[in-house]
């Protein structure tokens, strides 16, 4: 592509016009031959120091948001590259986003099952969708798994234009605060922006809950309208938006339920909304669940579909890799693996555990390293107050001592009985031991992850087939 119709109203790029650019990156190691490199700034190091090893690559120009002395190869200036990288990547791609209509979700927790649920909701209507978001990425004919649930701008518009190319027409996706606060969705027209909650975490990254907030609040910025859970003590600012539409369980609000009821197949309640009400059914446990479900089902109606054609969707949900999952069958015991590794998201699913448990709740978590450590306490305050017994185990520990992590963890625990088994697969044995006839066994935290991430290495570790080996050596 010419490098004047890329960088039309980004940057003057005279008088290199006809330059033939052949790709657009900000990894100096994704430099190829005829590539325009874009320097960006990060925490840990900054992408104008790698103007040379773009350049050796085969950059022929790069995008800077400083001067650069001596450069190897021409630069433009820009105020924010993150912002034009972004718009880049659009142009470079043929702006395929706007030909999808496309929902952004946001929040702390929920994104992936109200992703997910409304996913489902597109399809059961005949409406060609792709997904994308922390477990994977679905571009209408292909499935990959993410590493970041709002993929960088690069990936982020090749994804769009296979989901064109496959014909979608819709696009769901999950958008993190962490991009938003980068600008990865830069340049991006959203139909509908979706707000599910805001509970701590990553304050290790955005330093306070209001900045938390604030970076979600970007979304909404690029939507045309706007979907907001009004039972969030977060929702005004995003209420604030002309013509947002709210959904609640205990608030009045556009779209409500009522008459909740927990089984041990799933949930079911009465929605209510402009245009009318009816029953659902969703076989996924948990109060949460309601929440996800309501906002899937606002989203859904909001983007035109038949409502009673959605809800009657949602019996069939087949559910979410790594979210409330159930692992074995004809067990004595239900066995269950979930995401679940902020407070919130530990207690919701604790909660929802409790009302349908007969016997004893076993948990088995840790934490992430590398991230908010004020959780932890909380994290392990929660565990012991709603599990009867608690296994406590390394997470991710990345760069940090995995013991210091779990005395931070320990510092929270009060009263509830507990072991500490750092090794995650000597906790998984011990839990699948500890579990009787009618208890509840949850190993929280890993979900749909693959693997561990160690200071040194990163190790396979799939709590599916983990358990599944067990049970099998235990002889179930």
């Amino acid at each position: 592509m010419k490098l004047s119709l890329l960088a039309k109203d980004l940057f003057s790029c005279s008088p290199y016009e006809n330059l033939d650019i052949s790709s657009v990156t900000d990894c100096s190691d994704g430099v190829t031959p005829g590539a325009l490199f874009v320097a960006l700034r990060g925490r840990r190091s900054d992408g104008h120091a790698y103007l040379n090893a773009a350049a050796a690559r085969g950059a022929l120009c790069a995008v800077v948001c400083a001067p650069v002395e001596n450069a190897p190869i021409p630069t433009f200036l820009v105020t924010d590259t993150r912002e034009v990288f972004g718009r880049l990547c659009s142009n470079f791609y043929g702006n395929p986003s706007k030909d999808l209509i496309l929902t952004g979700i946001t929040g702390t927790n929920g994104k992936t099952s109200t992703a997910y649920m409304l996913d489902h909701c597109l399809r059961s209507c005949g409406i060609s969708s792709a997904l994308i978001g922390t477990v994977g990425t679905d571009d209408g004919a292909t499935f990959g798994r993410s590493t970041l649930t709002t993929p960088a701008p690069d990936l982020l518009h090749r994804i769009f234009g296979r989901a064109k190319e496959n014909g979608c027409t819709h696009t769901v996706m999950e958008v993190s605060s962490q991009s938003l606060d980068q600008s990865r969705t830069a340049g991006i027209d959203f139909e509908l922006g979706v707000f599910t909650n805001l509970t701590v975490d990553h304050l290790d990254y955005h330093g306070s809950m209001q900045a938390y907030r604030d970076a979600k609040l970007k979304l909404f910025a690029q939507c045309r309208r706007f979907l907001v859970n009004g039972d969030s003590d977060y929702a005004a600012p995003f209420l604030a938006f002309n013509g947002a539409k709210s959904f609640s369980v205990t608030h009045k609000a556009d779209f409500t339920a009522h008459r909740i009821r927990m089984t041990g197949n799933g949930v079911t309640y009465s929605q209510r909304s402009p245009l009318g009400s009816r029953e659902v059914f969703l076989p996924v446990w948990g109060r949460f669940s309601v929440y996800n479900s309501l906002g899937a089902l606002a989203a859904a109606e909001l983007l035109g579909l038949d409502p009673d054609r959605c809800a009657a969707a949602l019996a069939s949900f087949p559910g979410v890799p790594g979210r409330m999952e159930s692992v074995g069958e004809n067990l004595p015991f239900r066995l269950l693996i979930d995401y679940a590794h902020t407070p919130d998201g530990l207690e919701n699913v604790l909660r929802s555990l409790r009302e349908t448990t007969v016997g004893r709740l076993i948990l088995l978590f840790g934490c992430g390293g590398d991230r908010d450590a004020g959780k932890r306490p909380e994290m392990g305050r929660i565990a012991s107050r709603f599990a009867d017994y608690v296994i406590v185990t390394n997470d991710n520990p990345r760069s940090e001592d995995p013991q210091s992590i779990i005395d931070r963890i320990l510092q929270g625990m009060q009263g509830s009985s507990y072991r500490v088994i750092p090794d995650r697969t000597e906790a998984i044995r011990a839990a699948i031991r500890l579990a009787k006839a009618s208890d509840t066994v949850l190993l929280a935290g890993k979900g749909h992850e693959t693997s561990q991430i160690l200071s040194d290495r990163t190790v396979h570790c799939d709590e599916r087939e983990i358990a599944r080996k067990i049970l099998k050596e235990e002889g179930y």
